[in-house]
């Protein structure tokens, strides 16, 4: 009797066994299919939209001072009183500096009746025009020539864009028109055409073109700027996200990743039109505006690959 309530217990622990062991590959087994229905790269997607968008054409200009004084020497002799520095504002009639005759230099002393007025040798440079002082040309005892620089003034006030156009675009630009003007610290400004010289660079046949500006921001001179000029503007242009499209090393062949089902992309070559900083406009592919498109997390998917959506 005992003997088989022994057989029996021994039973029931090898099926109880068998069971928990089968739950367990069950489980693990249905762990693994979940694990592996979640498997994919994450990614985030976006729709394409319809949007006006302008085909800018960006071209280098410079800044220039428009007015400047330069303030020469009347005649042969030293300099013998620096009187402004550079930097310093400068209005009409200020004293920059003091020259003295060679013959003074020699002699000691030098009288010249010169009708109501006894001219002794020395004679004060001053400014014809208000401004800045930018360029300082000589020093107490320098020998200066008739005619000589000895400084620059200019007046921050007269500060235009000089922009120079290849002669194939020139048509695209009107007298009045307003652009925009980025500076290398990322600003931008607003400025309009208002005057457009009448010759053409021999070498690089471009045509200049002045730009006033609405806000001169006290920008220096020779400042390298770029300026925006629409050429076209594409109404209802199919767009997606910059970071949406995928190209190869040339940058021959462009393509997106667009969703077929909630976990596989697959790969559609595109033919781009034109960008700008945000957008760009699909051509071609077939793309229509309800599709999903990866805007974040193509770059190196296959050409069919599973993914995970996220928000």
């Amino acid at each position: 009797m005992k003997m088989n309530n022994l057989l029996k217990s021994k039973t029931g622990g090898l099926v109880a066994l068998l069971l928990l062991t089968l739950f367990l590959y069950s489980c693990s087994k249905e762990n693994d299919t979940t694990q592996e229905e979640k498997s994919g790269t994450p990614v985030k997607v976006v729709n394409p939209t319809l949007t006006n968008l302008t085909d800018n054409l960006t071209l280098n200009a410079n800044t220039i001072f428009q007015r400047k004084e330069i303030v020469r020497a009347t005649f042969q002799g030293f300099v013998v009183k620096v009187i402004k520095k550079i930097g310093d504002r400068i209005n009409v009639g200020d004293e920059i500096l003091q020259l003295q005759t060679k013959e003074l230099s020699g002699s000691g002393s030098m009288d010249i009746n010169m009708g109501k007025e006894l001219f002794k040798g020395l004679i004060t440079i001053k400014a014809k025009t208000n401004g800045v002082l930018t360029e300082q040309n000589h020093n107490t005892g320098d020998f200066v020539s008739d005619g000589e620089q000895l400084a620059v003034i200019v007046d921050p006030s007269s500060l235009i864009i000089e922009l120079n156009v290849p002669y194939q675009f020139v048509s695209q630009i009107k007298l009045g028109s307003n652009y925009s003007i980025d500076l290398p610290n990322g600003k931008s400004l607003d400025a309009a055409i208002y005057k457009i010289l009448p010759s053409v660079d021999q070498v690089s046949q471009t045509q200049t073109f002045l730009l006033k500006l609405k806000h001169a921001d006290d920008l220096p001179e020779n400042l390298n700027v770029t300026a925006k000029i629409p050429i076209n503007i594409f109404h209802n242009a199919l767009t997606i996200p910059k970071t949406a499209l995928m190209t190869d090393e040339t940058q021959s062949t462009f393509w997106v990743m667009k969703l077929i089902d909630d976990s596989t992309a697959v790969k559609i070559d595109i033919v781009k039109g034109i960008e700008n900083e945000q957008a760009v406009q699909l051509i071609s592919g077939g793309i229509k505006v309800n599709d999903r498109i990866i805007y974040e997390g193509a770059f190196g998917l296959p050409d069919t690959a599973k993914v995970i959506v996220g928000k």
